[in-house]
């Protein structure tokens, strides 16, 4: 998993440590799917622009935490990180 060649080691890195899951709704990643990289505390908001502050999204997931997160309307827990 995220071993494509053309694949950022960012990314690759993240989509190992989510285990091929969006952290948003926690559905696997499939091929095809448009896949952005989100900022968990927004840099708008103070957050750092580091791997620790990132995860990895489906696309419709992060347009939708993004509002949430300019409305401040977020409800809900990401799903589990680290490890």
């Amino acid at each position: 998993m995220g071993s494509h060649p053309e694949m950022p080691a960012e990314k690759a890195y993240l989509l190992k440590k989510q285990k091929g899951r969006c952290a948003e709704c926690g559905l696997h990643f499939q091929e095809g799917d448009l896949i952005e990289t989100d900022h968990i505390i927004p840099k708008f908001k103070g957050g750092k622009n580091s791997k620790d502050n990132k995860q990895l999204l489906h696309r419709h997931c992060h347009d939708l935490k993004t509002a949430q997160d300019i409305t401040g309307t977020h409800d809900k827990e990401p799903l589990e990180r680290g490890a």
